[in-house]
């Protein structure tokens, strides 16, 4: 059995402050005389279910092209669940209370809880939970096997901190040059509610190969056992 772990895009969906809204712009309309229906969309990237390239935060990095189609298949999905509230930071020892597992994983899930909180758009956008640097830190030089991570607010750096500390999350994930290690890439908005509970056996995540940008909207899948 599979389930969407994505949100549908919509001009009216919760964004990161300050960013622009989407827009759909009907183009032929069969309602209006024309042969089809048809439509114009203007997506900004980083809206919704989303993955970032190293490209978004390294000037050298990888674009979303240009990242291997395999780095997009998790065989191994681990689930860090920690109910955080406004601001909450997910720590080092948060990720260690998985175990063993911790280190085979290759994608790493975090459920604060805030998912429930969507579509209460000026409180899902306004300081909710993030990944602290000592975290991301930890999973580029310790977590070997770590591909991707995902959670489930709309960044996986703080709205409040992140600007603050120049973003310093997304670059130790993301930036080459920061460390020896692979980078690692960042799903963010993720519907971690459609897999509370459940078995995961595996996870697809699969982009729109946009040309030389810096991420792309996703459809994520998981494969559950039943």
């Amino acid at each position: 059995m599979f389930v969407d772990m994505s949100y549908p895009l919509s001009p009216v969906m919760p964004v990161f402050p300050g960013l622009p809204l989407d827009e759909f712009k009907p183009h032929t309309r069969m309602s209006k005389g024309d042969e089809s229906n048809t439509t114009m969309v203007n997506h900004f990237l980083h809206n919704g279910t989303h993955v970032d390239a190293p490209f978004h935060f390294y000037d050298k990095g990888l674009t979303i092209d240009q990242v291997p189609v395999e780095n997009f298949c998790f065989s191994k999905p681990l689930v860090i669940q920690k109910k955080l509230s406004d601001g909450g930071l997910l720590a080092v020892d948060d990720l260690k209370a998985a175990g063993t597992a911790l280190y085979d994983a290759d994608i790493l899930l975090f459920c604060t809880g805030y998912f429930e909180n969507r579509s209460d758009i000026s409180f899902y956008t306004n300081d909710f939970p993030a990944l602290s640097k000592e975290a991301a830190v930890f999973i580029r030089n310790q977590l070997l096997n770590v591909k991707a991570v995902a959670i489930d607010t709309l960044s996986i750096e703080s709205c409040i901190q992140g600007p603050q500390l120049n973003f310093i999350v997304h670059k130790s994930l993301l930036d080459g040059d920061l460390y020896s290690t692979r980078p690692v890439n960042i799903y963010e908005d993720v519907n971690m509610g459609a897999i509370l509970n459940k078995k995961i056996d595996r996870i697809f995540a699969f982009p729109i190969r946009f040309t030389g940008l810096d991420g792309s909207p996703v459809a994520m899948v998981a494969e559950i056992l039943q």
